[in-house]
């Protein structure tokens, strides 16, 4: 099986250029002088504090609400194209997981996407400006911009992470994205999308220490209607580190470890 090796230095790339010397609100990881399960803050006409690093809390992989490890592909409500797709797919993870995968991410080092990127067991942070939310990926060092004082423009050109714009709804930030490519799988099980994907991301602070995240996908092209699933993570005292993609690993990988291993006689 072809992976995607992921390289881990010791020392912390710190984020400056990206904000362009836009005042960043973003919280410390530890505030002694709250609980744990203490209650986050009421909703009020200022924008929710979300900022921290997050991590996820251990669950499945797959976006699927009531299969999460994806073992019934045909539990979503999938169309005859959006079928087709996924028993095509043959993903490095889940109950029809393959030695051979056809993931582009694993394969390529294709970006995952966007949606993909919240079940990877690597951090994230939310930084909060008044005109743009980042969220900002440990894994492959990748950056959404979420603007929020504009609509979707009339004409968009699909992309790998789409086009997001964002409102605050009460305690919520609310990230509607549209104009996202179909070269990447929603989650690491094969579930397919097309150009025609549009999804709704509500992210609130259930407490300080816990952030929900709640997703709306829409596909007509490659699901019968729309459905609903939720992810939680945790507020993280480990600083961001590094990681990436690198097919040069990779193929050393494969030529120095896993040709020897198939290669070699069992021992006698």
């Amino acid at each position: 099986m072809r992976n995607c090796r992921i390289s881990l230095p010791k020392s912390l790339a710190v984020f400056v250029g990206l904000l362009c010397c836009t005042p960043v609100l973003l919280a410390q990881t530890e505030a002694p002088q709250k609980p744990a399960n203490s209650p986050a803050a009421p909703a009020s006409s200022r924008a929710p504090d979300l900022s921290g690093n997050w991590a996820i809390k251990p669950g499945g992989t797959s976006w699927d609400p009531s299969d999460p490890n994806g073992s019934k592909p045909e539990q979503l409500p999938m169309t005859p194209w959006g079928l087709e797709r996924l028993r095509a797919a043959k993903p490095p993870f889940g109950a029809h997981q393959s030695f051979e995968p056809n993931d582009p991410h694993q394969r390529y080092c294709d970006p995952p996407g966007t949606l993909r990127m919240y079940s990877y067991p690597w951090q994230f942070t939310i930084v909060q400006t008044p005109a743009q939310v980042y969220l900002l990926f440990e894994y492959l060092h990748t950056w959404r911009v979420v603007t929020m004082d504009r609509p979707h423009p009339k004409d968009l050109d699909s992309s790998w992470l789409g086009d997001s714009v964002g409102r605050y709804e009460g305690d919520a930030l609310v990230i509607d994205t549209i104009g996202y490519n179909d070269k990447t799988w929603l989650d690491m099980v094969g579930h397919p999308h097309s150009d025609q994907l549009h999804t709704t991301e509500r992210l609130r602070r259930l407490n300080h220490d816990t952030l929900e995240l709640e997703l709306t996908i829409g596909d007509p092209k490659a699901y019968s209607r729309s459905f609903t699933s939720k992810k939680i993570f945790k507020l993280s005292s480990f600083p961001m580190g590094e990681t990436m993609c690198s097919l040069s690993e990779d193929q050393s990988f494969q030529r120095n470890i896993m040709d020897r291993t198939v290669s070699s006689p069992p021992a006698k």
